[in-house]
């Protein structure tokens, strides 16, 4: 092992000219393999299964098997950590025949894997959900493997917590989870987060998954976070077989006509310490019964009212109770669990900091501006809710010096599944977020219209590693991969859906224009079909390309419709509205098994 950290050291002192400088290598060749794998002595998991999976694509790309072994050869693709590099950070080195793929952590050390397979052509640009049908992904087979370094720099990330949400998780199941577990490190995204409990249902619960889904998140040493709304997991009236509000009615939340209420969306009275006491030793079980948590979401309910008692009235606003007590129970979380990592929200009535209280900097924020309009950027002027939101934002970056992320919307359920094509628009707001110090970024992920933001999921992914490569590029690879030899048009039609949906169509906060603009949008959805079928027509396609294209024009047909459910809107023709919503509905039930689209819940 001493011998390995020498020869690391030595490696890094190599000068880029001389790296640059290295010619390409045969790595196989007629389904000979000429190198082989070297991992440690001992590895870990997540090294293993790296290992595993470099040998694995490395055979799809040129049918040779390549020999993974602990002893280093001449000849030899060498993965290992290495202490000079920051924990995500990795790097990979061609010299003297020697391929080097160099992590700061094992987690790191598969993101150089994979990164090392992209060099070679590999492409994998949504999850192997079965509606894609093998369309996810782009593996080249190749006659003569080769490999040539063209950047010898070290990788590393912009934003540390690089999250999906499972959040209300309507299509998720264990299989296609796995699906999506397997994605997240070849796009170098290192966080999953579940729900407790979403809204006391018991069906989007962590408990229903954790145990199949532990080991596919520990060999790729993701992180597991696990929370959400609210307190109301560890202190509600039915608990106790009913009988805790009969107990203890203080404990709860006052409502305005001073009633103590059993309604789970009234927050506790947190000037209680007894009802504190008992929340935070419920909580403090429920994380020693699950040790695999990593981040725990500390949150309100959603949608919360606060309780009235003069009280909890005299301990300030909304922000100002729920940082006194996201402190108490991260300070004594420190004591009992250091090792779990606490987060909190501003979201909805207090997203404003706190004017009297400065949150613990132990704790993880996460901001959330809910209410985000997306025909402007969040920090451009001429929308009031967006400039609220960028004030509050930059408030709490002036007060509070832990780490901020940013819970975002950029894949929203208010959108009912209409095609917010936005992968400029994230650019721009994850460059802001960047230059203001922000640590992190999330999304939801849904697999039940996970077409429909794919190009999304696939772009936002790059761009949380960093917000400044091209973006072209990235909107390029997914068309190719999925749409094949119409690819280009593809390309074209998204360009077209990134300028036209989030100002034409039904996406929460978009203003209503004049009629006529919606005649114009129409004109161009309707053009945008015409090609796609001219194509179809057209093109030499397979049956998985025109099965895509035909997922396209659905997702057009759905635009066309929501244009004219605006356009009536616009015409304040109630009637108009209320067919067109029955017919949306409708077209979505019908199409719910599409990967395009999941229905209204009613």
């Amino acid at each position: 092992m001493r011998f390995f950290k020498l020869v690391l050291v030595g490696l890094f002192m190599v000068s880029f000219a001389v790296l640059e400088a290295e010619e390409s290598i045969v790595l196989a060749k007629k389904g000979e393999a000429y190198y082989v794998i070297c991992r440690p002595e001992q590895d870990t998991d997540c090294e293993l299964f790296a290992a595993n999976e470099l040998q694995r694509y490395l055979y799809e790309l040129s049918h040779a098997r390549f020999d993974i072994t602990t002893v280093r050869k001449k000849k030899s693709i060498v993965i290992t950590t290495a202490d000079s590099l920051p924990e995500e950070g990795y790097r990979i080195i061609l010299k003297d025949d020697m391929v080097w793929l160099l992590g700061g952590s094992p987690r790191a050390v598969l993101y150089a894997v994979y990164d090392f397979l992209q060099r070679l052509g590999c492409r994998w640009v949504a999850p192997a959900y079965d509606f894609y049908r093998g369309t996810d992904r782009h593996i080249p087979v190749n006659e003569e493997l080769t490999f040539n370094l063209q950047d010898a720099q070290i990788e590393s990330p912009v934003f540390a917590y690089r999250k999906l949400y499972v959040e209300e998780g309507r299509t998720h199941r264990t299989e296609n989870l796995k699906q999506l577990i397997d994605w997240m490190p070849k796009m170098k995204l290192n966080i999953l987060v579940f729900p407790i409990d979403y809204e006391g249902r018991g069906t989007v619960k962590w408990d229903n998954w954790r145990e199949e889904l532990i080991p596919e998140l520990k060999k790729r040493s993701i992180k597991i976070e696990v929370g959400g709304h609210g307190y109301q997991n560890f202190i509600h009236a039915s608990m106790e077989n009913g009988a805790l509000f009969e107990k203890h009615p203080e404990w709860f939340g006052m409502d305005v006509s001073g009633e103590r209420s059993k309604d789970p969306r009234m927050v506790i009275c947190t000037s209680n310490p007894d009802a504190v006491r008992y929340l935070y030793a419920n909580l403090l079980d429920y994380l020693k019964q699950h040790t695999e948590i990593e981040i725990f979401d500390f949150w309100p309910p959603d949608s919360e009212t606060w309780c009235q008692c003069g009280q909890c009235r005299t301990l300030g606003n909304e922000a100002e109770r729920h940082v006194m007590l996201v402190n108490h129970v991260a300070q004594m979380l420190h004591n009992d669990l250091p090792e779990v990592k606490l987060e909190c929200l501003a979201y909805n009535r207090y997203t404003a900091p706190p004017q009297h209280m400065e949150l613990d900097e132990q704790v993880l924020l996460d901001f959330c501006p809910i209410g985000q309009n997306f025909e402007y950027q969040l920090y451009e002027k001429g929308n009031a809710r967006n400039e609220s939101y960028n004030k509050d934002l930059n408030d709490w970056i002036k007060m509070f010096k832990g780490d901020i992320s940013i819970y975002s919307y950029f894949r929203k359920y208010a959108w009912r599944s209409l095609p917010n094509i936005i992968p400029h628009y994230m650019q721009n707001e994850l460059k802001y977020f960047s230059k203001l110090g922000i640590r992190g970024i999330s999304v939801y992920s849904e697999p039940g219209d996970w077409f429909t933001y794919g190009i999304n999921h696939y772009v936002f992914a790059g761009l949380t590693w960093n917000p400044d490569i091209a973006v072209e590029p990235l909107i390029r690879d997914y068309a190719d991969v999925v749409y094949g030899n119409a690819g280009q048009t593809a390309m074209e039609i998204y360009t077209e859906l990134e300028d036209i949906v989030r100002f034409a169509c039904n996406i929460a906060h978009t203003s209503v224009k004049e009629p006529q603009a919606y005649d114009a949008y129409a004109a161009r959805i309707h053009t945008c079909r015409d090609r796609i079928a001219t194509v179809t027509r057209n093109l030499h396609t397979d049956n998985l390309t025109r099965q895509n294209l035909k997922r396209l024009d659905l997702i057009l047909e759905y635009t066309a419709k929501s244009i004219a459910f605006m356009h009536a809107k616009s015409l304040k023709d109630e009637e108009q509205m209320n067919r067109m919503d029955t017919g949306i509905r409708s077209f979505l039930k019908e199409h719910a098994a599409e990967g395009i689209c999941i229905p209204y819940r009613n």
